[in-house]
């Protein structure tokens, strides 16, 4: 049945995917709100498709270390595509950081760009690109949550890799703002570069929050990889799906 199940779920996501970027295409000459709802309802219909048709559900705890009544950064471990679908419905109200290339995808890209999505080229790292950078945050954090990937790429479950240090760089400039690390087990039910989907309940951890300008930068990075990774050892159990 998995096999069946997943076939028959890979055909409708690549059908919807691309019947709402069309819709979001027709959005582009309508104010931004558009694009961001387009992009919620698109993220509900394959969080109900994966429930009903890949029996995968989620579980989001610690919804409480969410500091209230201010924007935040959200930094989440990076598994699997799961979570570039799901947190636009879970979290609400977020951009994402993402690389330069994606921009390139006809339409996609541009659909991107229009729902206020932070694009980083990670082939031109210098100062001058970190500020402006900075500068996006900061706006952005003004009216949206930003949703952050730190290591920068997929990673199956309990793989380290290196994260990279841009987001530790511009906490150092933020002042009274907080990051929010997220440990998730989704590789194990939609792994990475994965054909089959595993049955099972994807749990999403919201960790207890870091504050930014108050630390060094490599005393952010020490906290923020310790955090997520030491979760992760918690929740990913390769006999968790069936």
């Amino acid at each position: 049945m998995i096999y069946i199940r997943s076939i028959i779920f890979n055909i409708l996501f690549f059908t919807i995917t691309a019947f709402f970027t069309l819709l979001a295409t027709i959005a582009l000459i309508f104010p931004k709100k558009a694009s961001i709802k387009i992009s919620y309802w698109w993220s509900f219909t394959i969080l109900t498709l994966l429930k009903y048709i890949c029996q995968i559900t989620y579980n989001v705890k610690g919804q409480e270390n969410i500091p209230q009544n201010q924007n935040v950064i959200f930094a989440s471990k990076h598994q699997s595509a799961w979570e570039t679908v799901a947190y636009q419905y879970i979290l609400k109200n977020c951009v994402f950081m993402f690389k330069k290339e994606l921009t390139f995808i006809p339409l996609f890209g541009l659909t991107l760009l229009k729902a206020g999505n932070i694009v980083v080229d990670r082939g031109n790292a210098t100062k001058t690109t970190l500020q402006k950078l900075n500068t996006k945050f900061n706006d952005r954090l003004k009216t949206r949550n930003i949703i952050i990937f730190p290591e920068g790429t997929r990673t199956k479950p309990n793989t380290k890799v290196k994260y990279k240090s841009g987001l530790s760089i511009i906490t150092q400039t933020m002042q009274n703002k907080w990051v929010v690390p997220i440990a998730i087990n989704s590789g194990l039910f939609w792994p990475k570069h994965g054909f089959l989907k595993h049955k099972g309940t994807i749990e999403v951890h919201i960790l207890p929050p870091i504050p930014t300008g108050k630390l060094s930068k490599e005393q952010f990075q020490e906290i923020l990889i310790n955090e997520i990774e030491n979760e992760e050892k918690i929740i990913c159990h390769s006999d968790q799906y069936i």
